[in-house]
Formats: structure tokens, C-alpha cells, sequence
């Protein structure tokens, strides 16, 4: 409830950054990634809901690796890498990565290069799972291959 102002206040745009930057620090207190992303994930209901719905941080399991969405059916699935190294542009291989995998085969995109100080890349479709659907997910590679961020989206 209560009245939403004009925008975002500055505690809101905060709370998201918190939630949305990837710790790639592992259970060991090793750094698996110096990259520095900001991962938005955005339910849209159909095309022509723009704004979309963030999912909420309590329907989100993180690990150094991967995160893990729990999304709702028959939603539009929109998800955005942000590059907030101040320093470092990013390469990464966008990867999507079908429910039957590994009898499906991973379908990778281009490379991408983002930009260092806010490049920003949006996943080239958003992802809609049907009712019952298993796990799918993005996976995102760097140049050699190796999975940097698994984004894995799944019924409650």
C-alpha cells in the first residue's frame, strides 16, 4: 500500500543495487570473477507491460556462480547485465541454456563487450516459462569458455 512518489527514492535505487550486485565471492572467501555486474531481472506481464516487476529478493538463492529466480508462469522474463567497474571492460558469451540440457544444447549468442563505468547489455528475449516447465536458465561465459554466472529461472 501507500502512494508511490515520482521515481525511485534514493533508498529504493540502493536497496536494488545491493540486491542486484553479484558477490562472486565463494563459501571460501575466494574471488571466483573480479568482474563487477549489477543482474536486473524484470517479470513483464505480455509485451506490452514496459516497466515490468523486479523479482523479489526473496524469491532469489545466490551463490558465488549462479543465481536462482523464482519466476512466475506466463510471464515475460527480461534480464539486463550492468558493467560497474570503474576500470575493466567486461567479455562474456551469453549463453542460453534450454530445460532438457544436457540433451538440449546450450545456444550461445555473440560476444559481448561491455563497456567499463555502466556498459549495459539486455539478454537478446525474454525467457517465458509455460506452467510445469523445468529450470532454464542464461549462462554467461567468459573468452575461454568458462561459466562465470549462471542466471537459472524456476517455477515456485
Amino acid at each position: 500500500g501507500g502512494e508511490r512518489g515520482v521515481g525511485e527514492s534514493e533508498q529504493q535505487k540502493l536497496t536494488y543495487l545491493n540486491e542486484d550486485l553479484h558477490n562472486f565471492q565463494d563459501e571460501n572467501g575466494f574471488w571466483t570473477s573480479d568482474w563487477v555486474l549489477e543482474v536486473t531481472v524484470k517479470q513483464h506481464d505480455g509485451k506490452d507491460d514496459e516497466e515490468g516487476e523486479r523479482i523479489d529478493f526473496s524469491r532469489v538463492q545466490k551463490s558465488h556462480n549462479y543465481r536462482l529466480y523464482t519466476v512466475d508462469a506466463n510471464q515475460l522474463i527480461k534480464v539486463t547485465v550492468k558493467n560497474l567497474s570503474t576500470k575493466t571492460a567486461v567479455k562474456f558469451i551469453p549463453s542460453y541454456v534450454p530445460t532438457d540440457f544436457p540433451q538440449g544444447e546450450e545456444e550461445p549468442e555473440d560476444e559481448v563487450l561491455l563497456a567499463s563505468g555502466g556498459g549495459v547489455y539486455e539478454f537478446p528475449y525474454p525467457l517465458e516459462k509455460d506452467e510445469g516447465e523445468e529450470e532454464d536458465a542464461w549462462a554467461i561465459r567468459d573468452e575461454n569458455g568458462r561459466i562465470i554466472l549462471k542466471l537459472r529461472f524456476a517455477l515456485e
